[in-house]
Parts: C-alpha cells; structure tokens; sequence
C-alpha cells in the first residue's frame, strides 16, 4: 500500500503538510487516511494530536512504535503552528478575538494558546504572568476592550499548558524529521497559514509533501474567483458523471459566495434531483440552487430604503455577524445603491409619461403591462439591474424609495461607498475596526435621504 501510495503522491517519504481552507483540508486528510489505514485499525493507529497543545515527545513515541496488530500508522497535528514566525502573530491575534467575540470561547482558546505557543517562552510560567501577552505589539495596539477580553481568556487558561512546547522542542523535531520515518509511517500536519520563510517549512518542502489548500478569491475576498469556482463545480460534476449548461453555471456563481462547503452540499442536492438526466440546467439552478445572500442583506436592505437610522445600524450589526467580511456587507450596500441609480434612470426615460408619485400600486401595474408588452424583448435578460424584469411590487417599492434619493444624491452616496471601501482596504482602522467605517457610512447615508 505504501508503493502504490507513493507512486501516486511522487514523494520519497510519509511526510505531509496541507495547509489553507478547513473544508478542503478535511477532504484531503479523507481521502489520504482512508487510503493508508485499514477500517479495522482505523482507531489504534491513527493518533490525532491538537497543534495548540502538542508534546514532540510523545509525538515521537508514537511514530516510532509499531501498532500492536501491524499496518500504517498516521500521527496527524492538527491546526499546529509549527510553520508560523513572529510575522504571523497578527494573524492569530485576529482569529482569537473573533473566536472569542463570537462566543466560541473553545476556539478561541485554542488560538489563544497556538499564539502562545508560537512565541519564545515557557509557558509553565506564563500562566502565573500576562506579561507575555501584553509585549505583544498587535495586542498593545488593540482596544481596551479587545485588550481586556484577550487578557480574561489567559487567565482562564491557567496552568493548562501541559503538552505545549517550550524551548528546544522544534529543534528536537526537526532533528527528528532530518532523517526518514520509519516503515508505515506517516506524519501530517495541518496549518490555517505557514510563513514560506520557516525552516520547519522548507525540511517538509524538502523531504515530503505541502499542499496549498487555500480557495482562491475574487478582489473583495467575499466571494470565489470566478474560474476557481467553474474548475471546482465542474470537477465535483466530473466525478458524478454530470454536466453544468454555462447558464446554469453563471447563475450558480452570482448566488454562491465563499463558502466552500454550502456550495458543495447545494451541488450535491442538485446531483441527487436530476437523477439519471446528464446535465444541470438553468431551470435546476433557478429553482433549487440557493441564493447565499438573500436572506442576509433582505432585512439590511429593506433598512436601507428606510434610512431609519436606528433600524438601519441594527441591521448592520446583525449583517456583520453572518458575513465572512465587512466588504461582503458593503458590496450589498453599494447594490442597493446601483438598483437606485437604475430606477431613477427609469423614472425619466420608460416610465416618464406614466409615473406618478402618489400613483396606486393597481395603476402601476397596469400601466407596467403595457410597457412590457411594448418592451418584451428586455424580459429575456433577468440580471438584477434590468428592472422591467423584476415583479411589480417589488418594483413598484423600489421606484417609491428612487424618489427620495435625487441622482445627484445617489451620486454622492457612491462616492461615498467607495471611500468606505478604501479605508477597510487601506487604512489602520479598516483593518482593526471596520465597523466604524461602516456605521458611518449608513449614518452619513441617512442624512442625504429626502424624507
């Protein structure tokens, strides 16, 4: 079995290292122990170990111990550290103040002491001293509040630091890994991000396997690349024996964002709804294929016709706890604004002669079916800013909220968008407290609105 794996990894020993997405790490780790171990021995000889807590030396014992009943025998490190410098430490404070503020206090522990983990100390002592925390300059530059939430949680850590590695121990393992694993022997780690200038790094490089298992993004890190996600959907379909129309393909990417494994359990639904039919359509994906931001901007948007200012930063808040990123919440925004600009382009060019601002909704509709029947040539194109393609009613509200915003208003307002967008992408408070920004940018849009 060793042979024949590896013949098809093409590296000279059991080494391996996947780093980037946890999904995609899960599916490789998947197929690669499943194709090592037996399922007999599945529990006495794979040994998982958390890269937060992690003992070299009992590591070690376990590689180089033959299992009881024979056969491979993985020793898996889980989300270690290992791979990390100093220049990594920002990375690490971020993920553990979001853990935290999400609630999760056990990944965010864990995080907490993957951070401690990576910086030269003893940690049987740091747990009486927060000393080593707060020389950290990412955490000096933090807010009191950020400060005192991060400084809570190592306390609460106490003394259990008790497989965390001190001083010496990665040289003992890269002592260790400068020779060969023995025979049916497998070492894996896993990693959110490494430092490609790590020497830990360039031995695993050298002497086994790394694999980049980061999803690649489009510009605003809110959604997939457009040609990652073709390639990705197309090769699930591949392995099913299916196919995706380019439509159906186009339609599918406008409604996904980024989260890998949303998108593949909604591929999945549509695989087992065609059955034995070869090829998804447009139809399937109109139909079941959801769409990953509709219903989280629906109440944001619906704040944003409103410019109710205290309605409108709840629903920011609320938006900005299910988003991945405070751009993916600004690029709603600046949507809305888009389809604002469009309806005032209609309210003086199609509907010119028939709209009025106090027009009923049954007159409006009337009058929309007589401009669709002479405008049916525009109902083929269903893109979100061509509006005669749109349902009455919500065209109709949509026109109401176009009134209260004169152009010249809305124009002002995209300028104003694109300011926000620089600052996050740019700016020292962008990076640390996007919110504001965006708090700031729906108040100032409020002001404008004419009531």
């Amino acid at each position: 079995m060793r042979d024949k794996l590896l013949k098809q990894e093409n590296r000279p020993s059991g080494l391996f290292l996947f780093y980037g997405d946890d999904f995609l790490i899960k599916q490789r780790l998947s197929s690669l122990t499943s194709s090592l171990l037996d399922q007999n021995n599945e529990t006495t000889n794979l040994k998982i170990y958390d890269g937060a807590d992690l003992s070299i030396g009992d590591l070690i014992s376990f590689l180089m111990n033959r299992p009881l009943f024979g056969g491979a025998r993985i020793g898996l490190v889980e989300q270690t550290t290992l791979f990390l410098n100093q220049a990594n430490i920002a990375r690490l404070v971020e993920q553990t103040l979001v853990a935290l503020k999400a609630g999760n206090s056990k990944s965010g522990l864990r995080y907490l002491k993957q951070l401690a983990g990576s910086l030269d100390f003893c940690p049987q002592t740091a747990a009486f001293s927060l000393d080593w925390l707060k020389q950290i300059d990412e955490v000096s530059r933090l807010s009191p509040s950020d400060q005192e939430l991060l400084f809570q949680a190592a306390l609460s850590i106490g003394n259990d630091f008790s497989g965390a590695m001190i001083s010496g121990d990665e040289n003992v393992l890269f002592d260790f890994l400068q020779n060969s694993l023995p025979e049916d022997c497998y070492l894996i780690f896993t990693a959110t991000s490494v430092d490609k200038r790590n020497r830990l790094l360039k031995l695993v490089q050298e002497k086994g396997q790394v694999e980049d298992l980061r999803p690649k993004f489009d510009r605003s890190f809110v959604k997939l690349d457009k040609i990652y996600f073709q390639n990705s959907v197309k090769e699930l379909l591949r392995l099913h024996g299916k196919t995706i129309a380019p439509e159906a393909l186009a339609l599918a990417f406008s409604r996904s964002g980024k989260d890998l494994r949303r998108i593949r359990n909604e591929f999945q639904k549509l695989i087992s709804y065609i059955g034995k039919r070869s090829e998804i359509t447009f139809d399937d994906i109109q139909n079941l294929f959801l769409d990953f931001h509709e219903a989280a901007f629906f109440d944001l948007s619906k704040a944003i016709r409103e410019a109710n200012a205290q309605n409108l930063l709840l629903a920011l808040n609320e938006n900005l706890k299910i988003v991945d990123h405070p751009l993916q919440t600004l690029a709603a925004i600046a949507s809305e604004f888009r389809k604002l600009i469009a309806a005032r382009e209609l309210l003086f060019t199609v509907l010119k002669s028939v709209w009025k601002p106090n027009m009923t909704f049954d007159t409006f509709a009337s009058a929309m079916a007589n401009i669709r029947s002479r405008n049916s040539s525009d109902k083929s194109n269903k893109g979100k800013f061509n509006l005669l393609a749109q349902k009455d009613f919500p065209l109709f509200q949509l026109l109401k909220t176009a009134q209260a915003f004169p152009l010249e208003t809305l124009v002002k307002i995209m300028e104003m968008i694109l300011e926000a967008d620089i600052q996050i992408k740019s700016s020292k408070l962008g990076s640390s407290a996007p919110r504001i920004i965006l708090e700031n940018l729906v108040i100032a849009i409020c002001d404008l609105r004419v009531v």
